[in-house]
């Protein structure tokens, strides 16, 4: 603003909210206040308050009002300031601060001795000579424990005809455990860490596999 001892400077230029321009001619006083004389275009002059200018930076000044406005509170003999207030606005945003971690996972391979039971099934076929005359049917497949019995049945001619029983087939199960160990491949994972500053170089942070808390962990 233009305080109360500031001289006009006959060559400034001021600009209202409309854009127009007016020139500086002259200062004086009235009842008390600082105002200058603009001279617009077509020669009309126009008093207003210095209190009412802002300075800028090519030397000039800019009105917050229109030269009609203020033309009409000449006519009234009223001059309205303007009351200005500075409020402040707080925002947020997200900044890239520079800092971050990398994690990099391997994967290594080790050799683990395997060593379970593993059950194994053997048949034994024993044949047994019956030679019997079979009575009341054909016999049918039966378990006698482990062992099944299969009957072998043979027509043979007499004065009737009848079922000879020649021969059982016997097949036994004989069940043991037995050991086959085996090497197998297991893999582990190892989670690597490296944190780095604003200025992109790179921190290191290593710990063995399987810690908490650290930057590698195995998996």
């Amino acid at each position: 603003m233009l305080s109360p001892s500031h001289n006009a400077n006959p060559d400034a230029t001021v600009i209202d909210v409309a854009g127009q321009r007016a020139a500086v001619v002259s200062s004086e006083h009235v009842s008390g206040e600082e105002c200058v004389w603009l001279r617009l275009d077509g020669g009309t002059q126009l008093l207003v308050p210095t209190a009412m200018l802002t300075r800028l930076d090519d030397g000039g000044y800019r009105l917050p009002i229109s030269f009609d406005t203020a033309r009409e509170q000449a006519r009234d003999m009223r001059i309205f300031m303007p009351v200005m207030e500075e409020r402040a606005e707080v925002g947020k945003r997200k900044v890239d601060t520079g800092r971050g971690v990398r994690i990099r996972k391997t994967v290594t391979e080790h050799e683990r001795l395997v060593d379970e039971p593993l059950l194994h099934d053997e048949l034994t076929v024993e044949r047994t000579r019956i030679g019997q005359i079979v009575e009341g049917g054909q016999p049918s497949l039966r378990y006698e424990e482990d062992t099944l019995v299969v009957p072998v049945l043979e027509e043979v001619l007499v004065v009737q005809k009848r079922l000879l029983l020649k021969e059982e087939i016997r097949i036994t199960r004989h069940r043991h455990e037995v050991h086959e160990p085996q090497r197998v491949n297991l893999r582990t994972e190892h989670v690597e860490v490296e944190r780095f500053d604003e200025q992109a170089q790179l921190m290191p942070a290593q710990s063995g596999p399987g810690r908490n808390g650290s930057g590698r962990t195995a998996g």
